[in-house]
């Protein structure tokens, strides 16, 4: 599998990223002059375009040898939406994406941090800690940061990101007030797929909103998902000629442009 790389810094682009959405309507004109419409499903793509500067040697020896194995636009590869939570249903825990124990009670409705009750409590009746956990299929050795809003009464929140046997957890004493805290962590492995999740403690509750999932060291604003989340395993170069400019010693820059059926 073929993944657009990550760059020095833990991210996979650098801004300003400009996104676009394209689509065509077909129009069909009768001889009476009445027209039809109808929407071309199969014209529809997504396109990213984004400029890296600064690029190193190595980093810049990196995006051409990648750019060469995708043979330009021929090949399709992963990449990972620097605009989006890469999670799907970020506020809707019930749904499949998310895996936890039955024992788990989930009370959806709660009050959240901005003023809406999109928040969910998580309730553990039971002696031992549970988990609740989305996979997502992405490589496990790239830098990320998972958070969420959450609060507690009684106790600590953890959160952890695992691929294959590479684990990091963080734990965060609770002050019974929302906060949004994160867990970055770049785990050595080479899993193909990574789980973000968090421990709700034996016997406790706590509550929670928006569960976010990034490709980068650090949180940005929260982004709402549904069933859908930033990850793209077909997308494409949009052009077949990898350009860039040398600005001094180890210095480059160069567009990136990428695009998704």
């Amino acid at each position: 599998m073929l993944y657009f790389p990550q760059l020095a810094s833990g991210g996979t682009a650098q801004y300003p990223v400009q996104k676009s959405y394209n689509a065509r309507t077909i129009i069909n004109t009768c001889e009476d002059g009445h027209t039809v419409k109808l929407f071309d499903a199969g014209a529809t793509n997504q396109q990213w375009t984004f400029p890296l500067q600064d690029l190193t040697d190595a980093e810049l020896n990196t995006l051409q040898t990648f750019f060469s194995t995708c043979e330009g636009q021929l090949n399709p590869f992963t990449f990972l939406d620097p605009l989006s939570n890469l999670l799907m249903w970020s506020d809707m825990l019930d749904q499949a994406a998310w895996q936890s124990s039955t024992v788990l009670q989930i009370e959806p409705g709660i009050d959240d941090p901005i003023g809406g009750t999109m928040a969910s409590r998580l309730i553990n009746p039971s002696a031992a800690d549970l988990t609740l956990q989305q996979t997502v299929n992405a490589p496990g050795w790239f830098f990320y940061c998972f958070s969420v809003y959450a609060r507690s009464q009684s106790g600590n929140i953890s959160l952890f990101l695992q691929a294959g046997s590479a684990i990091s957890t963080r734990t965060i004493r609770s002050s019974g007030l929302w906060s949004r805290i994160s867990n970055s962590a770049e785990l050595n492995t080479t899993a193909e797929s990574l789980s973000a999740g968090i421990v709700i403690p034996a016997g406790q509750s706590l509550d929670v909103y928006g569960f976010q999932l990034e490709p980068q060291p650090a949180a940005s604003a929260y982004k709402q998902s549904f069933g859908t989340g930033g990850i793209y395993p077909i997308a494409h170069f949009a052009n077949d000629i990898f350009t860039f400019t040398t600005d001094g010693p180890n210095r480059h820059h160069c567009t990136v442009k990428v695009t998704v059926p």
